[in-house]
């Protein structure tokens, strides 16, 4: 229930004890007057500020009060002064005038009561107590509105404020912004964002990365004195904006603090995009997008440059590992062959009976040349529609004898209907070839070797898969790895050839392998229409590009 029906209530119950009790004289009046009082309180709030209006509330009380003949009256007194206590700024103001309601209230009373001394004596007690009750009523009111204020204003903050930097939120930066574009004033809005602060995360925790930007923010105010306004845009995004008329010399200052200075200070590189107004656009979203697109060029330059550096870095780092697996492959039959050519020359010792087992590492030398230049040489790869299941066959028929003379069966799944890509078709076989060479030699038993081909939304899938004893899941990630081989001979380049192959062939090759169960191959390659004209692919790829791409 509202005040003011509180008080109509109050009042009618005045009137109605007043007329029922016989204390007024004039119940009509008393009757018209209590209307009068409760009309004016409801018309209140179009008067809040005036004066007037509260004196007459006021002497319409007192008549009421004289005219009920009742000390009933009181709490009407105090609701009028508790009302008014919300606008009284000053406690003496508050004191005087809960001084004049009570004399009032008191003078009215003495009217209508016996002149005995207790009843003098219980109106003074009742008055002073009143006035007491309204001067702490008044000083519990105003530690409510400050309190009420204070939390007001914090909140007002807290919608414009970052609450960790301090800084102007990402919404107020628009309103600031648009009130400074609607003034036409000469602007720069310089949008910046902090790299690699997701490393500082997992470096220093959540609370280092927040030290991090408070201290970024501080920084900001430091370097930056004569901002119009400085906020926090993002996560790890500031805006800053600037009154000047000086481009050129405002983007040279703005870049020697920001590209230069920021960085010692804090440790943390960061990009930044510059927009002018009113050159580089005439409205709040022209800046923002214009500052936006010139902060994303540089941090894609920077990216660039990144993956530039790490790319050197890790080409060097596979030139290194292909030059030392190459010299660890090669230099083991050289020693070989040495020691017998130093054990001749000494003895005078007839190396004949161990030629075979010399020219068998001079072969493997040579074979291990071959694959290696095989593997690395950059050539034009000449591409032509031939028919998958013609290559399959043609790779089965070359294996018959093979898988014959170890008991091994291979088993082909074809499609209904034939499928046809562009190829290299000595690639292909050899592709397939070496696959299926590597089953057979897992499989110690009598095993099966599956081919399977399947049509796939424009791609075909060649699945070759065994029986044998399966790889290890700890190995799967290195198979492709140049010179990387679990047998006791070859030269570990055979699965890495398998895979430039199917890359030149701009397919995927991946591997499922389960141990004591066997292995399988899945081979996906693009399919092509009979009649696709040949086209010549070169392949401009050095061995470290092949292999960081591995």
């Amino acid at each position: 229930m509202s005040y003011n029906w509180v008080l109509f209530v109050y009042t009618s119950v005045i009137c109605t004890s007043s007329i029922y009790f016989a204390k007024t004289p004039t119940p009509l009046l008393l009757i018209w007057t209590g209307i009068i009082y409760i009309g004016l309180h409801f018309m209140d709030r179009r008067n809040k500020a005036n004066t007037a209006y509260t004196i007459f509330q006021i002497i319409t009380l007192v008549i009421f009060h004289k005219l009920s003949v009742m000390d009933w009256c009181l709490p009407l007194y105090l609701a009028q002064m508790g009302k008014q206590f919300y606008r009284i700024q000053t406690p003496a103001r508050a004191t005087t005038i809960s001084l004049l309601y009570i004399t009032l209230y008191a003078l009215v009373a003495f009217t209508h009561i016996e002149i005995r001394s207790y009843e003098v004596f219980t109106l003074l007690f009742s008055s002073i107590s009143c006035f007491i009750l309204a001067i702490l009523y008044y000083r519990y009111i105003h530690v409510i509105l400050n309190q009420t204020q204070l939390l007001d204003n914090e909140k007002q903050h807290l919608s414009t404020h970052d609450a960790l930097t301090g800084l102007y939120n990402y919404e107020e930066c628009h309103r600031q912004l648009e009130h400074l574009v609607n003034a036409r004033r000469p602007i720069v809005l310089v949008l910046m964002d902090c790299k690699d602060l997701k490393s500082h995360n997992t470096a220093n925790g959540f609370n280092g990365v927040n030290r991090i930007l408070k201290q970024a923010g501080q920084l900001l105010r430091i370097m930056f004195p004569e901002a119009l306004f400085i906020c926090r845009y993002g996560g790890d995004e500031f805006a800053i904006v600037l009154e000047t008329q000086e481009v050129e010399q405002t983007k040279s200052s703005i870049s020697l603090l920001l590209a230069s200075e920021f960085p010692k200070l804090t440790g943390i590189e960061i990009n930044y995009g510059l927009a002018f107004y009113p050159t580089d656009g005439y409205t709040k979203d022209d800046l923002i997008s214009n500052a936006e697109n010139t902060l994303y060029n540089m941090k894609r330059e920077s990216w660039l440059k990144r993956e530039e550096h790490m790319l050197r870095s890790e080409k060097l780092r596979v030139v290194g590992e292909l030059a030392s697996g190459m010299a660890h492959e090669i230099r083991n039959p050289l020693t070989t062959i040495k020691g017998f050519l130093q054990l001749s020359k000494a003895d005078n010792f007839n190396i004949r009976p161990w030629y075979d087992l010399i020219m068998d590492e001079i072969k493997r030398m040579s074979m291990l040349t071959a694959e290696f230049l095989q593997f690395s040489k950059p050539h034009a790869t000449q591409f032509k529609v031939h028919s998958i299941q013609d290559c399959i066959h043609r790779v089965i028929s070359l294996l018959d004898s093979e898988s014959a003379r170890l008991g091994h069966y291979i088993e082909f799944q074809n499609t209904a209907q034939p499928i046809f890509m562009l190829m290299d078709q000595d690639k292909m076989l050899q592709l397939l070839l070496n696959l299926i060479k590597n089953a057979f030699e897992a499989m110690q038993d009598q095993g099966y070797v599956r081919i399977k081909l399947m049509y796939s939304e424009k791609h075909a899938i060649i699945e070759v898969s065994d029986t044998g004893k399966g790889i290890p899941e700890s190995e799967l990630d290195q198979i492709f790895l140049p010179f990387y081989t679990t047998k006791d001979s070859g030269t570990g380049l055979g699965l890495s050839i398998c895979h430039k192959i199917v890359q030149d062939h701009e397919g995927t090759m991946e591997v499922e392998s389960e141990l004591g169960k066997g292995t399988k191959f899945i081979i996906t390659v693009p399919t092509a229409s009979q009649d696709t004209p040949p086209r010549v692919v070169p392949n401009e790829k050095s061995a470290a590009d092949r292999h960081v791409s591995i």
